[in-house]
């Protein structure tokens, strides 16, 4: 019965806000960092979701989104957090390459195919790594501390709409 009178509407309403404004916020540094294909269903940008969970107990805003933004995000070795996943990579990059508006650059003589070119990436990232852009942390640490008051706020009226129901004021 007691959960049936508690049900937290305000602060979930609030996460849901939090939730949403951090998603809108990093798909536009995705964005304007050139981290996305114009082409293509598996743009990150288009598999971010918002997911609250509100139980009670525990409360979370979280983001839902393709697996690859952590490789984005934390950067591949040495440079980065992630195992270097070496030239088994070349296929993906190649793919990139033919997707994302890539402008090489000649080398004096000619433009190299988008083969050679996922060739050179692949080469480049396989020695230097690739460093982790923490767009996703920065945009959360940016956003998160405009919710603290407004959370608080949220849970003080849920459980004042609580404790007015269980003494029926």
């Amino acid at each position: 019965m007691a959960d049936e009178l508690l049900t937290f509407e305000n602060t979930t309403a609030v996460l849901q806000e939090l939730a949403n404004d951090v998603m809108a916020g990093y798909k536009e540094k995705l964005i304007r960092d050139g981290h996305f294909t114009y082409y293509g269903k598996d743009r990150l940008v288009d598999t971010i979701s918002t997911v609250v969970t509100v139980d009670g107990k525990s409360f979370q805003a979280s983001l839902k989104m393709n697996y690859y933004w952590q490789f984005l995000e934390e950067g591949i070795q040495p440079l980065g957090k992630f195992k270097n996943p070496g030239w088994a990579s070349f296929p993906f990059i190649l793919k990139w390459v033919e997707i994302k508006p890539v402008i090489p650059k000649p080398d004096g003589k000619r433009i190299p195919s988008p083969k050679s070119l996922a060739y050179l990436i692949t080469r480049k990232r396989n020695d230097v790594g690739m460093e982790g852009s923490h767009g996703f942390e920065k945009t959360r640490e940016a956003i998160l501390p405009l919710y603290y008051k407004r959370i608080e706020e949220a849970l003080t009226k849920d459980i004042g709409v609580y404790i007015l129901k269980v003494f029926n004021w």
